[in-house]
C-alpha cells in the first residue's frame, strides 16, 4: 500500500504526538510505575515530551499540497521547481504500521500487574543483590517491613537468628508453591529494578492452616512472628501466622529496590 508522501509524514507526526500524549498520561496517572522503576520516571517524560516536538517538527516540514516544500528556493523566479519530481513522491504503508505497534499495544493490551502465573513461569529470587540497593532493612522496624524487606534483613542480618520472633505485617498475593506443605503458601510480590522485562518474583513463605482455601492472586495482609528456617543452606524466613486478612490489590503492586 502506497501513501503520498504528505499524507506519510501527516500519519507519523500524528503516531508521534499520540505516543508522546500517550507516555504524559500515564505519568499523570501513575500508570506508568506498572510498566517501569520509578526512578526512571523522568526519562520517560523527557521521552514523551521529545516525541511531541518531532511531531511538530515532522509536521512542519510535510510537503505543501501539490508537492511543494516551499522553500525559498522555489520561489526565486526562474529557479527549477522540485513541484514535478515531490508530487509523485510516495511512501509505504507498513512503515506506519510498525511505528504505530508501541502505541497499539499500550492502547488495546490491559493494563494487569504480573501475578501467581508470571511468578511460576519465572520463578523466585534468591534476593541475592538487593541487600545494599535501598539503605540499611535492619534500621526499617520490623512491623513496617515489606517483602522485599524482609528478604535483604535476612541477607544483611549478621546473624539472621536474631530476627526470630519479630512482628511481621506485610501484604502480597497468594502463590502455591507445590513443593511446600499444604498448610504454607507465599506472600509474593514483583521486585521492578528498571523494567517488566527484569521483574522478580520474591516472596515470604507463610505458615497458615487455612492455607488450601486461599486462591492464587487473591491479596491478602498477613501478620504474625518471622522465623528462620534453613533450606538448602540458606536461612529462609518463615512467617507464623497469626491473622491472614483479603485486602484490595494495592494501586502500586510493584516493589522497587
Amino acid at each position: 500500500m502506497k501513501i503520498d508522501l504528505r499524507a506519510y509524514r501527516t500519519f507519523q507526526a500524528l503516531i508521534l504526538g499520540g505516543l508522546g500524549i500517550f507516555l504524559l498520561a500515564k505519568i499523570g496517572d501513575g500508570r506508568i510505575l506498572l510498566y517501569i522503576n520509578q526512578r526512571f520516571v523522568i526519562l520517560i517524560l523527557m521521552a514523551a515530551l521529545i516525541l511531541l516536538l518531532l511531531g511538530q517538527v515532522i509536521l512542519a516540514a510535510r510537503p505543501r499540497p501539490g508537492g511543494s516544500y516551499g522553500t525559498i528556493a522555489d520561489e526565486q523566479p526562474g529557479h527549477p521547481s522540485e513541484q514535478d519530481h515531490n508530487h509523485a513522491e510516495s511512501r509505504t504503508g507498513w512503515g506506519l504500521w510498525l511505528l504505530a505497534l508501541p502505541l497499539l499495544a499500550g492502547l488495546l493490551i490491559p493494563q494487569r500487574p504480573l501475578g501467581s502465573s508470571a511468578a511460576a513461569l519465572r520463578g523466585f529470587s534468591s534476593g541475592t543483590g538487593l541487600v545494599n540497593s535501598g539503605g540499611d532493612p535492619l534500621s526499617i522496624p520490623p512491623g513496617q517491613r515489606n517483602v522485599l524487606d524482609w528478604i535483604r534483613a535476612v541477607d544483611a542480618a549478621p546473624n539472621p537468628g536474631a530476627l526470630n520472633g519479630q512482628d511481621a505485617d506485610l501484604e502480597g498475593f497468594v502463590y502455591h508453591d507445590p513443593r511446600l506443605p499444604a498448610d504454607h503458601f507465599i506472600a509474593a510480590r514483583f521486585s521492578v529494578t528498571c523494567c517488566l522485562a527484569d521483574a522478580a518474583a520474591i516472596g515470604v513463605e507463610v505458615a497458615w492452616p487455612s492455607s488450601a482455601g486461599l486462591k492464587d492472586n487473591a491479596w491478602v495482609r498477613v501478620k504474625g512472628k518471622m522465623a528462620m528456617q534453613q533450606k538448602g543452606g540458606r536461612n529462609i524466613p518463615v512467617l507464623a501466622a497469626e491473622s491472614v486478612d483479603s485486602v484490595q490489590a494495592p494501586e502500586q503492586p510493584y516493589l522497587f529496590p
